[in-house]
């Protein structure tokens, strides 16, 4: 019996345990995102909805401000699509590079976990890690353990020494299937 009892408690150790996993290795995201942008030292607050597939395609629907509510903005490589309710209208513009903190966020993650064995290390131990690109530091704040994977929940971006942005993540969904046609506009 207390071999039984031993073997048991074993097994749900080995589960409770799991490797963490790359962040590289993820294939699809789904999560709401709170982000707040600093212009001028006025924050401007906007809530969406983010179905990212890696490496080119995401899907933004904004769910506040009430006012955008509904507003639809597809990226497939450097273009983006936007639908406006308000008008029932599609337009086809290029991507500005400043225009999407979150998905530079994570495949900025993503390509240092690929290339800097240090870096993934550090990570995958739950670490917070601050990261530089050029001038842009993202600088997570919080760190949250979601299906074997070590997802930054709270993140500030700076532009030098200057806060741009805060991003909360939340509702955060890894590798579940994402519909190609809900690319489409």
């Amino acid at each position: 019996m207390k071999k039984f009892i031993l073997s048991i408690f074993f097994i749900i150790c080995s589960f409770s345990f799991s490797e963490v996993k790359n962040i590289s290795e993820i294939k699809t995201l789904d999560f709401i995102v709170k982000e707040k942008v600093f212009i001028n030292k006025k924050g401007d607050e906007k809530v969406y909805n983010i179905k990212y597939v890696v490496p080119d395609l995401l899907r933004k629907e904004l769910l506040e401000p009430e006012s955008h509510k509904g507003e639809v903005f597809v990226y497939v490589d450097d273009m983006k699509k936007t639908y406006l309710p308000v008008f029932d209208e599609i337009t086809e513009d290029k991507a500005s590079p400043e225009e999407n903190l979150v998905i530079d966020t994570i495949v900025l993650l993503q390509n240092k976990d690929r290339k800097d064995e240090k870096f993934r290390k550090l990570y995958n131990s739950g670490k917070l890690v601050r990261i530089r690109n050029d001038n842009v530091i993202i600088e997570p704040q919080k760190m949250e353990l979601i299906d074997n994977y070590y997802i930054p929940v709270s993140i500030k971006i700076f532009d030098g020494d200057v806060l741009v942005a805060e991003l909360k993540i939340e509702n955060v969904k890894i590798n579940t299937k994402i519909d190609r046609k809900e690319f489409e506009l």
